[in-house]
């Protein structure tokens, strides 16, 4: 017997990606000593605390860096509006060297890069982190998502963060894409058996990859692809962890704005480039990026913000970061969380919303836009 049409419309939209009909987020990832600015006796950002969806903390600013009690009020207001929490972690490459983590904050980092990433280094980091989390667990906060920053680079180069511009990193790394995905996979495995629901999101730098052999933004290295070629190791990723019942809840896609259009310089201490950066269309590439992850039925996240801004002031920060969502957004980007965070000096103030060159107040017309499709009143 044929089946009936609506069984037939109901399997064909059980088998859509469920990021194709999902209203997209909108996550803030403050920067480190933010915490405090925003639960100080009034502090205004009740828009913001009303409509965001995930708040996002560094693992080393939890553990060493934010005073308990300012974590301990952030976590009871993130509950109250139902705002997620993410850990930004999976520091593969570094190693602390204070044991104490039970000492209050705030103290001094002393993580430094592992002499040499070897093999069992996946359940080796996830246990030094799910340690680095417990400030956040006293508080009352528990991690809905972790972003694992750069895991493949983290593990082939490790180091390469250190300000370094060869792109092999300070120290010995595994040989192979393949053998880091393995770690990484481990290293998930160790965090679920202790937060069965947690959802995993690797990141990449993506400017420092090359793609389907074209080169990195800086067009050095080997190749002129720097780290190498992105496109197979996304693949891998994509597949080696459905195939070991690990699945990714999504990828994100660090790319300031500037790379994207193609207008950062590059110039010393970089090497002169093997293709002037003027001759890819980034923004091409990240789109090609972004429909490859979503072939995938996996959703994208994209750091939305600008480095130019970033250096310059709150208010070139807050005008170039909406300049950067509504250029991805008219060039058809579909990212499913939008997230906003700044490791730059600005912007240097966190509220009130009602200001605009806050960070809370591009955050209140950021969800304007994502949540309204509206065009940034600043771009009007």
């Amino acid at each position: 017997m044929k089946p009936s049409f609506l069984f037939i419309f109901a399997a064909t939209l059980a088998a859509l990606p469920l990021c194709a009909a999902t209203e997209p987020e909108v996550w803030f990832g403050p920067p480190h000593a933010a915490p405090r600015a925003l639960v100080e006796p009034g502090a205004r950002w009740p828009t913001v605390q009303q409509n965001l969806d995930t708040l996002q903390f560094a693992i080393n600013a939890v553990a060493f860096l934010i005073p308990q009690d300012d974590l301990k009020q952030l976590a009871a207001l993130l509950q109250r509006n139902r705002i997620r929490i993410s850990v930004e972690c999976g520091y593969f490459d570094w190693e602390p060297t204070q044991t104490d983590f039970d000492a209050p904050n705030p103290k001094p980092i002393t993580d430094r890069v592992h002499k040499a990433v070897t093999r069992g280094i996946g359940r080796r980091t996830a246990r030094v982190e799910l340690a680095k989390i417990k400030p956040l667990l006293d508080a009352g906060g528990v991690p809905d998502y972790l972003v694992l920053d750069g895991p493949v680079r983290r593990m082939i180069h490790p180091g390469a963060d250190t300000g370094r511009i060869p792109p092999h990193g300070v120290a010995e790394g595994l040989a192979t894409a393949d053998e880091a995905i393995e770690e990484m996979i481990e290293y998930m495995r160790e965090w679920r058996a202790r937060f069965p629901e947690i959802r995993f999101l690797p990141l990449t730098n993506f400017p420092n990859w090359g793609w389907k052999g074209g080169p990195a933004y800086w067009a050095s290295g080997p190749d002129a692809m720097y780290w190498g070629d992105y496109h197979p190791v996304i693949q891998k990723i994509l597949t080696q962890t459905r195939a070991a019942n690990m699945p990714v809840a999504g990828i994100v896609i660090d790319n300031p704005f500037e790379y994207t259009m193609g207008v950062m310089p590059v110039g010393p201490p970089w090497p002169k480039p093997a293709k002037d950066p003027k001759e890819t269309d980034w923004l091409a590439r990240l789109l090609d990026l972004e429909r490859t992850i979503r072939a995938h039925g996996v959703d994208v996240s994209l750091i939305v913000n600008s480095q130019t801004g970033g250096h310059e002031s709150d208010e070139a920060f807050r005008r170039e970061t909406l300049r950067y969502l509504e250029t991805y957004r008219q060039a058809g980007g579909q990212a499913r969380r939008y997230v906003f965070q700044s490791w730059y000096k600005h912007p240097e103030r966190m509220e009130p919303e009602d200001d605009p060159n806050t960070m809370t107040g591009m955050l209140r017309e950021a969800l304007r836009v994502v949540k309204g499709n509206r065009k940034p009143t600043a771009l009007r």
